[in-house]
């Protein structure tokens, strides 16, 4: 079983944003797992991702992503 660190770092990856229903959104289990980590900002999370995939790899949509969760008081 992939440990939580893993877990955020694929989810931020794919970062799926659900724009109707039934579509697979991958923001509640990002939201759920930073809190569950502990992690206090976006850099922290993205030098977590870092830590599985090159920093070259990790899309522009995921850094906006994970700032506006933290920018929205989300995590």
């Amino acid at each position: 079983m992939p440990v939580p660190e893993y877990l955020l770092a694929m989810k931020c990856m794919a970062a799926r944003i659900s724009t109707a229903e039934g579509e697979a959104s991958d923001v509640r289990d990002i939201v759920f797992l930073i809190r569950h980590l502990g992690l206090k900002s976006a850099t922290d999370v993205l030098n977590l991702v870092a830590l599985y995939y090159p920093k070259e790899r990790i899309a522009v949509k995921t850094q906006y992503l994970i700032e506006g969760l933290f920018d929205e008081g989300s995590v």
